[in-house]
């Protein structure tokens, strides 16, 4: 049996403890959604599982001292969806995690897992990157925080060691600071993105972009920040030549791969009309 030991810790301290124990053959289990299936496998490699569901802590989905909204690591993506605050501050991010699986899977799947599967096509990773989320990793040494766009180092790889597990996000609420997310895949529901994307823009008084965020997702080995495109439009008015410019500079900044969803070039045209869309929106052109 692949499984040789499961536990289920009721505190982080107890889990951190477990982790260091077994670091070399342990997981961590949260919604078990991704976790489980390839341990089906008789070809699997024998694994300790440290459960993290009974730790309420994590869970948690609550504004800080400082301001911020954290977002527990355990969240359900159906509570991050629902969630008052989510939806007040952050709702391209209730609307992706809205959009994540069937309404079985979202009750059970979380957004912690979701990020440190760290697939390049997660939904709720361009829009945690549009709101520069910031991630809290806890070992037994201390607390560590880490920018969004550093925890991803490549294809279902993050910055997390061997004695660490991931606590939650913060976000920080901003005021005039719309945002959207969209995905294409090859059915409207429980579909793997072929591409997705989040914009997020604030306007000045003159109605000129004052700043921008360009979050991609499934283009590249990681999700990305399309920064040389939001550089075009930044204190600038968004015209239709310079919203073009900054489209044609994202789609320059993917590296999509073909696969069995999709190929490369139907992504670049993908992230083109996505990218598009989204921040002809904003700037209100047809």
């Amino acid at each position: 049996m692949p499984i040789k030991h499961y536990f289920r810790p009721a505190s982080l301290t107890e889990a951190l403890n477990l982790l260091a124990c077994y670091s070399q053959s342990a997981k961590v289990l949260a919604g078990g959604t991704d976790l489980l299936i390839p341990q089906a496998l008789e070809s699997s490699p024998e694994i300790v599982v440290i459960s993290l569901k009974d730790i309420e802590d994590l869970r948690q989905i609550t504004k800080t001292a400082e301001g911020d909204i954290f977002v527990g690591a355990t969240a359900r993506h159906a509570e991050v969806a629902q969630s008052p605050l989510v939806q007040q501050y952050f709702p391209a991010l209730a609307k992706a995690s809205d959009w994540v699986g069937s309404r079985s899977i979202r009750s059970v799947a979380t957004i912690g897992g979701n990020i440190c599967n760290a697939s390049p096509s997660a939904d709720t990773a361009p829009p945690l990157l549009a709101y520069e989320a910031r991630v809290v990793i806890e070992s037994p040494s201390g607390e560590r925080v880490v920018e969004i766009g550093d925890f991803f180092t490549g294809p279902s790889m993050t910055c997390l060691q061997n004695v660490e597990i991931l606590k939650g996000f913060l976000l920080r609420p901003k005021s005039g600071w719309p945002a959207d997310y969209e995905k294409i895949g090859l059915r409207k529901a429980m579909e793997i993105a072929i591409v997705n994307a989040c914009v997020a823009v604030a306007k000045d008084k003159q109605s000129r972009c004052s700043e921008i965020r360009i979050a991609l997702g499934a283009v590249a080995p990681t999700p990305i920040r399309a920064r040389k495109a939001e550089a075009i439009l930044e204190n600038r008015e968004m015209t239709r030549e310079l919203i073009e410019e900054c489209v044609e500079t994202a789609v320059g900044e993917t590296k999509p791969i073909s696969d069995i969803r999709s190929s490369a070039d139907y992504r670049r045209k993908m992230t083109h009309f996505l990218v598009k869309k989204m921040v002809s929106a904003f700037a209100s052109i047809g």
